[in-house]
């Protein structure tokens, strides 16, 4: 493969690294769309779609260079996001073979990258509630931290809950009952990252928090045909004080008791540091 070197004009301060290796690689200029894709990578912060381009594009251009370890590495990557994942239409004939032993060695992992995780689907204002994530044992090895984002997006000045721990099989987390506020709808976000923070993988839930009253419930009290009786119960037991059936504790037994409640169902709605881009252990 010939790579095509051109000279890119000058980037706006604005720009992403991740928008200019895009415009470096649509015109052709492959060198200085991987240096920026690198460079994307190690700044960190990318969605896992970002992440499994960066991979595929940056192993294309190492693969032109002879730097078949290099690309193979990245290709492993960008199985691992997605085994079925396409080679750009700009590789050569050494990235080909490359991306196809990348591709023969992700099916013998098993599968693809994905984090799952428990949610329970509402919590009641100032409620603590607990998120377990859990990751392919397969793919541990590749992702650096478990992280977890909890907040109310329609509510912009809500401050998100966060937290990461090391990347197990499974991690669990303790949202604090802060979080939980009254009638919110928390969007809970789980991810596994790589050191640099990039998001290989992401899943999303919603929880919705009960909304607080604060008069209290209120409470209808409907006629009922026992009231009679009750009333008549009391009426008896007031003349039987020196003992008898009455006094006894046998017509409460047998009477029974009756107890009426309410059950509110919520229903959850879901529409969710450094990479080394040579060297993810792959086992």
């Amino acid at each position: 493969m010939v790579v095509i070197l051109c000279i890119a004009g000058p980037a706006s301060a604005d720009e992403s690294l991740l928008m200019q290796a895009a415009k470096a690689w649509d015109a052709a200029d492959l060198n200085t769309a991987g240096q920026l894709y690198e460079k994307a990578l190690n700044q960190g912060g990318l969605y896992p779609s970002d992440v499994l381009v960066a991979y595929s594009r940056l192993g294309t251009v190492q693969a032109a260079m002879g730097q078949q370890n290099a690309a193979l590495s990245s290709f492993r990557v960008a199985a691992a996001l997605d085994p079925a994942f396409e080679l750009p239409s700009e590789a050569g004939p050494k990235a080909k073979q490359i991306y196809k032993k990348a591709r023969q060695e992700a099916g013998k992992q098993g599968g693809k990258l994905e984090v799952t995780a428990e949610v329970p689907s509402s919590s009641q204002p100032g409620q603590s509630f607990t998120v377990t994530a859990h990751l392919p044992e397969a793919f541990v090895p590749l992702i650096d931290s478990v992280g977890i984002s909890v907040r109310d997006p329609s509510v912009p000045s809500m401050k998100a809950f966060t937290a990461k721990k090391p990347a197990a099989s499974q991690v669990t987390f303790d949202v604090p009952g802060k979080t939980s506020i009254s009638g919110a709808s928390l969007l809970v976000r789980v991810d596994a990252l790589d050191q640099h923070g990039n998001r290989w993988a992401s899943n999303e839930s919603r929880v919705k928090v009960d909304q607080k009253n604060a008069a209290g419930p209120i409470v209808s009290k409907e006629p009922s045909p026992f009231d009679d009786e009750d009333k008549d119960k009391e009426k008896d037991k007031g003349k039987s004080k020196g003992g008898g059936f009455w006094s006894s504790p046998w017509p409460w037994v047998i009477g029974g008791a009756i107890v009426v409640g309410s059950v509110a169902t919520y229903f959850m709605t879901r529409p969710s540091d450094e990479v080394n881009v040579t060297a993810p252990q792959w086992r």
